[in-house]
Parts: structure tokens; C-alpha cells; sequence
């Protein structure tokens, strides 16, 4: 295999070069025989850079598959900059490629492997950062990226529940509204021809639905460019993270909402903080990474001030009753885990509880989507059948028609 490098020569000057060998390590060694000083190698992805494959990006299942093969590989006893180096030989993805040879340029550097992974892999969630990053504390690499993988798999698996839950509900919602922009696109016109002048004898209902059908009619392409303006807000809210916080906490004061994110943020926090404690992290400093995965700033400050009760010296379960930040029964679980040894058993089986609520949550809420949205998109159509009856009553009560 041929490898790219950059070295020191015996009188200072800087030499960049491509060397084939079998390895990196071979490779430096060969380097080093010819009174060479290697500062940097990577592997020759030239031959990956083609314009066919730049185009492709890399999927949700391919970050995840960065981690499994990770985890197989290390925990197989190769070493970390080998097992990196096997991966970017192995890998077809571009964009995967070029974040494998930033991985192996950075850990040649002397970087930590969770710092190298973080600056690399920027698209995974935090608390996978902090998985790996407690796994590697704790001397344990290998299982913090299985711990990782899983909990990335994990994931994946409840968003793909939830997207074939919602499959149906957007089904119907999407026809529902193609069903109201072809009444008022091709019915309602048809029917404004034979009001016109005559708007003063008709029903307000009637005259509302008639001139706002005319105006949508008539004015198209406005009507869509409002549309694709508020998409282009929505999405541009979302992507910057600010804006996404203030989005957050705005719909978190709706009260249903509110408890719903409260859950899912309380399941991930349980799942993480037990990953954590399960890789024999300390508990101050399994709290302290575990908080960083909330995304809201109140929950947060109670964790603070949970954190800081315990480094006074306070029982775990007594800093989260005082901060009331879990209910009676898995404040129950989590003092029978401190006294018994089995703390991290007893987080597992809070977030199992917590992910359990969630998802009885999300269904009884998708349960009621459906009639929701037929009432609705049925009042909608029954209202414009309403307003043109009304107005053709009314026109045939008009004296000398």
C-alpha cells in the first residue's frame, strides 16, 4: 500500500514524499533506515477522491458502523493509529476517508483519542463524545465505543419507530391539504364566476371563503413563495444552535410538550450516566458528563446543584429528592442502587423506565393525530361546502333573478 508522508531530513530540511510498504509502522521503519524523520503518515486516498464518489455522503448507519469496526478492532488488539489506518484502506466513503486520515494524522500528533475522535467526527451527538471520552479515562476504549455503538443503535432504532408510526398521520395530513388547495385552486373559482358583483348579497361566511379562494388563485406564486420563506426560516432556525435553544424552550412551555421533553432528556441522561458508571467512571465525574447531553438550561442548573450536593458530601438520591429532579419511584431505585452497590444497574433501569413513559407518551399522541387531522381537514372542506351553499341560496332569493 502506498503512503503519503512528511519528514525532517538529516540536515533539517522538510521532504514530502509517497512510500509503499505494508504498513504505517513498516513504513516509518523504512523511513527511519534511511536516515529519514518522519513527522507525518497517512495513507494515499488519491485513488478514492473521484468525482463519482464525492458526491456520495455518509449516512447515519455509516457513523455507525465507524464505531462498531472501532470497537472490533481495538478491542482485537490492534492499536488505536493501526486499527485507524486498516479503516481508511477498508473504507470507500470520501467523506469517511478524509476524516479517518484527520483521525491518524492527529493521534500520530500525540492528541488523546476522544479529543481526535471529537475534532474528527464533529456530526456525532455529545454524549457519545462523552461515552468514549469516560471509556477512555477509565482505560476502557474498547468498551466505551461499544457502549457508543449501542447507544447510537439504540437511537436509530426508536427514530425508526417513530418515523413508521408517523408514515400514516403525514399520509393523511398530506392529502388532507391537497384536497383544500384543490377546492380553493379549481372549485372555488369556478364557483366566484357566478357571485361576481354580487358579493353585497351574500353571507360574511361566504364572502371570506369566495374572496379568499379568489386571492389565493390569483396570486399563486406569492402564496408559495410565503411558504418556501417560512420553510427557509424554520430550517435555518433549527440549524443554528441558538436559535434551536430559544425554539426549544418556547415549545417547552406548552405543558404536554413540556413533560414529553423532560422524559426523553431524563431517559438519555439515566442511559448515559449508567454507560458511564459501568465503565467504573467516578460518580462526580460520570454526573458531570452525563450533564452536558441535557439540551435544556434548567434542567441543567438542577443537575448543578445536584452535582454540588454530592461533592458536599450529600447521598446521590438525597441531591436529586432535594432538587426534586426525579419522582418517587426511581428516587426509590436509585437509593436502593447506592446501598446496595448496584448504582449503575439501578440508572439502567430508570432510563428503561423513563424510555417506557416516552414511548406510551408518543403513542397516545399519535393515537390522537389521526382524528385530529381528519376534524380538522373535514371541518376545513365542510366549511368552503357550507360557505358556497349559503351563497347560492342567498343569490337565488335576490329579487328579479
Amino acid at each position: 500500500m502506498k503512503y503519503q508522508f512528511r519528514a525532517l531530513r538529516q540536515d533539517g530540511r522538510e521532504l514530502v514524499g509517497q512510500i509503499e510498504s505494508s504498513s504505517i509502522r513498516s513504513a516509518h521503519r523504512d523511513l527511519i533506515r534511511r536516515g529519514i524523520r518522519p513527522m507525518t503518515i497517512a495513507p494515499d486516498v488519491a485513488r478514492r477522491t473521484s468525482v463519482a464518489r464525492t458526491k456520495r455522503k455518509a449516512r447515519r448507519r455509516d457513523y455507525i458502523y465507524v464505531v462498531k469496526e472501532l470497537h472490533s478492532l481495538i478491542a482485537g488488539g490492534v492499536p488505536i493509529a493501526e486499527a485507524v489506518s486498516a479503516l481508511v484502506s477498508a473504507t470507500e466513503n470520501p467523506v469517511l476517508v478524509s476524516a479517518y486520515t484527520d483521525l491518524n494524522t492527529r493521534l500520530r500528533r500525540g492528541e488523546k483519542f476522544s479529543v481526535a475522535f471529537r475534532g474528527c467526527f464533529p456530526n456525532y451527538p455529545i454524549y457519545i463524545h462523552r461515552i468514549i471520552e469516560a471509556g477512555e479515562l477509565a482505560g476502557r476504549l474498547a468498551e466505551g465505543l461499544a457502549d457508543a455503538a449501542a447507544e447510537l443503535e439504540h437511537e436509530a432504532r426508536i427514530e425508526t419507530e417513530m418515523r413508521n408510526a408517523l408514515v400514516y398521520p403525514v399520509f393523511l395530513i398530506g392529502f388532507g391539504v391537497l384536497a383544500i388547495l384543490f377546492i380553493f385552486l379549481v372549485v372555488v373559482p369556478r364557483f366566484a364566476a357566478m357571485f361576481r358583483g354580487k358579493y353585497d348579497a351574500i353571507p360574511f361566511l361566504s364572502y371570506v371563503v369566495i374572496a379568499g379562494g379568489m386571492w389565493f388563485h390569483d396570486h399563486l406564486l406569492l402564496s408559495f413563495a410565503l411558504v418556501a420563506a417560512v420553510a427557509i426560516t424554520v430550517v435555518y432556525v433549527f440549524r443554528e444552535p441558538e436559535m434551536r435553544m430559544r425554539a426549544r424552550e418556547a415549545v417547552a412551555r406548552i405543558p404536554f410538550v413540556n413533560n414529553w421533553l423532560i422524559e426523553i432528556e431524563t431517559a438519555r441522561w439515566a442511559a448515559v450516566l449508567a454507560r458511564l458508571m459501568e465503565n467504573r467512571v467516578p460518580l462526580l465525574q460520570s454526573l458531570e458528563l452525563a450533564r452536558t447531553v441535557m439540551r435544556s438550561r434548567d434542567i441543567q442548573q438542577r443537575l448543578v446543584q445536584v452535582e454540588r450536593a454530592v461533592r458536599a458530601g450529600n447521598a446521590f438520591a438525597k441531591g436529586l429528592d432535594e432538587y426534586r429532579f426525579l419522582p418517587a419511584t426511581a428516587l426509590t431505585l436509585v437509593r436502593v442502587g447506592e446501598r446496595s452497590g448496584n448504582l449503575a444497574d439501578m440508572m439502567r433501569s430508570v432510563a428503561s423506565i423513563y424510555e417506557e413513559i416516552v414511548r406510551n407518551r408518543t403513542k397516545a399522541f399519535l393515537a390522537l393525530v389521526e382524528p385530529i387531522a381528519i376534524v380538522l381537514i373535514g371541518g376545513v372542506i365542510a366549511l368552503v361546502a357550507v360557505a358556497i351553499f349559503l351563497a347560492i341560496t342567498s343569490i337565488n332569493k335576490v329579487p328579479g333573478l
